[in-house]
């Protein structure tokens, strides 16, 4: 396991979250309720909860099995949004990606482009053979980067917010196999093979 490590796409850079992040995290994404509202954690009341969460996740980045990174647009450096993958909720599933894009990025493929990368990363190099991911129903907009990304349908289920508010949600599955496969059809075909 290499845990957090630096990855690039063509128009993104997602790295380890660094303690002056906090302002940009907080303005960006983490205050606003719009985005939060089906994570499993609440709007930041203030840029000090940001700090907090940031000081949490420099600690834990030592760890080789934690994975979260900020997601920045190349073209300028600014702090879009956060992705990371942890253990599902569902013990029986895979490990989970999950992400957060502020307001004013959404609509762009962003997310989708961070999710491939990530999906990419934990097949890749760190040896993973499956992942789930799972959208809050009133979310649909979610379950649409999953799919462009390849993950497959599998049920209706639950999640629990932190405050152990349940929402109801869709559940996904995608194999290392069927990732490259795509990819590998996704390549040949935009190449006109």
């Amino acid at each position: 396991m290499h845990g957090t490590q630096i990855l690039e796409t063509e128009r993104l850079v997602l790295r380890p979250f660094e303690p002056g992040d906090a302002e940009a995290m907080f303005a960006n994404w983490a205050r606003d309720p719009a985005v939060t509202r089906y994570l499993r954690w609440e709007a930041h009341p203030d840029t000090a909860e940001t700090r907090r969460v940031l000081a949490d996740w420099a600690a834990a980045y030592a760890r080789p099995d934690f994975y979260n990174w900020g997601i920045v647009r190349r073209a300028d450096g600014v702090l879009m949004g956060a992705i990371g993958v942890c253990p599902a909720e569902d013990a029986a599933l895979p490990p989970e990606p999950g992400y957060a894009l502020g307001r004013a990025f959404w609509g762009r493929g962003y997310a989708t482009e961070a999710l491939q990368a990530v999906t990419d990363y934990m097949f890749r190099s760190e040896g993973l053979d499956a992942l789930s991911c799972c959208h809050a129903m009133e979310n649909p907009a979610s379950g649409r980067v999953m799919c462009h990304v390849g993950f497959q349908y599998v049920r209706d289920d639950v999640y629990h917010k932190y405050n152990g508010t349940a929402i109801p949600c869709k559940c996904y599955l995608l194999t290392k196999e069927e990732f490259y496969d795509r990819t590998s059809f996704d390549e040949n075909h935009s190449a006109g093979r």
